[in-house]
């Protein structure tokens, strides 16, 4: 399963955010998620949707038999949208020690999966203890870094066993090798950034270097459909359709 990630790359306008809602909808992806930062990150990127994005946006996708989820990292930020019912939430490795957050999160008793771009072996066991069995979790291997030696797929493996979870891959790799390579250690789930084509390659996404124009999509499909027959895993059934009309 492929969840697609707008992040911030919408740079807060509603308009822009409908377009990555268009494209996942006209899509046979089943899941997508926007994000929520730490006030302290607003600062960088000062870019948030409103209350009424996401409550249009879950109508649309739910018409679809489609999920939209929320990633999300404070819990003085997620305060405002704890009242919408997400689909489904990513909680950044950057909040897996946020008690309050991590309460929060429980209480909506929805399916979250939890990124751990920087978090310990500790961190993650107290994380998992927290929530316990009060709703589904999900671990996301993740490398935030773009040196080739820090990666260490070896460590999903790893992970699965040791804390008994789904594990998948979460992208933030220069290139797609990353993802490429993941298939041989049977992840259940790849999470992938998404950024808007274009033409003119003059703008720069908060999630540039690691974003996928939904151009390139199709031919990441291919590879990722490719290496599955040279590892003998079973053939993704995922397919990009842009034919179909959708008012937004």
């Amino acid at each position: 399963m492929i969840i697609l990630e707008a992040g911030l790359n919408h740079f807060g306008k509603v308009k822009e955010a409908k377009e990555y809602l268009n494209f996942f909808l006209k899509s046979n992806f089943k899941k997508l998620t926007f994000q929520i930062n730490t006030k302290e990150y607003y600062k960088k990127y000062p870019f948030k949707l409103p209350i009424s994005f996401y409550k249009y946006a879950l109508k649309k996708t739910k018409q679809k038999g489609k999920k939209i989820g929320l990633a999300v990292c404070d819990h003085r930020t997620f305060d405002e949208y704890k009242n919408i019912k997400f689909d489904f939430y990513k909680l950044l490795s950057i909040g897996i020690s946020n008690k309050v957050l991590i309460k929060d999160l429980i209480d909506k008793k929805k399916e979250v999966y939890i990124s751990l771009g920087i978090g310990t072996d500790q961190k993650i066991k107290r994380c998992l203890k927290k929530f316990g069995n009060k709703c589904q979790t999900n671990l996301i291997y993740t490398s935030l870094s773009h040196n080739p030696g820090d990666l260490s797929l070896e460590r999903i493996n790893y992970l699965r066993k040791k804390f008994k979870k789904k594990i998948g891959y979460g992208h933030h790799y220069k290139n797609e090798l990353p993802i490429l390579l993941s298939i041989y250690y049977k992840v259940s789930f790849f999470f992938i950034y998404i950024k808007k084509d274009n033409i003119k390659n003059s703008i720069k996404y908060p999630d540039d270097k690691h974003a996928f124009f939904f151009k390139d999509l199709s031919n990441l499909l291919n590879s990722m459909n490719e290496v599955s027959k040279i590892f003998k895993k079973k053939k993704l059934n995922t397919k990009i359709k842009i034919n179909e009309k959708i008012d937004l």
